[in-house]
């Protein structure tokens, strides 16, 4: 099994959010289940129950964040020379209607199409690297193959 791959910012946030959920997520999980146990019956209280599984969530949550950041390769930004790499950020005109789309390339951690940023392993990102301006890139999708041309490439 390969390890996972993250941008120098998606490092970063993994471990602002580890140090939000062990700071914040803990204290507030905490008072949840204290005020629970003031006013309930255990055997049947869902507050308490429900409290009690946000803890475990949040602590659980905190251990794989912590595996995460333990097995992840921070992958270096390189100078590939006008070629689509790791952590650019590239737009794409679709063709043959002309709409542009940007995306930036990251690991499988930190892709989420709603932000922008898609897998290098995914059929569109693993197409696009090593790509140049001008080049024209046909993905394979579930719907038949898409046209694109590289527009633009920001290190």
């Amino acid at each position: 099994m390969s390890k996972p791959q993250l941008t120098k910012a998606g490092r970063l946030r993994l471990i602002e959010q580890l140090e939000t959920l062990r700071i914040e997520g803990r204290r507030e999980a905490l008072e949840r289940v204290k005020a629970a146990r003031k006013f309930c019956d255990f055997r049947e209280d869902v507050t308490y129950f429900d409290a009690v599984r946000e803890q475990e969530r949040i602590e659980t949550k905190i251990i794989e964040l912590e595996r995460t950041l333990a097995d992840a390769v921070v992958v270096e930004e390189e100078a590939t020379a006008g070629k689509v790499g790791f952590g650019d950020t590239v737009t794409l005109r679709e063709l043959p209607d002309g709409d542009t789309e940007t995306y930036q390339i990251v690991g499988e951690l930190e892709a989420d199409l709603a932000k922008g940023t898609i897998s290098v392993s995914s059929p569109l990102g693993s197409g696009l690297m090593g790509g140049v301006v001008g080049q024209s890139v046909t993905i394979d999708s579930p719907d038949g193959p898409l046209d694109f041309e590289i527009v633009r490439i920001d290190k």
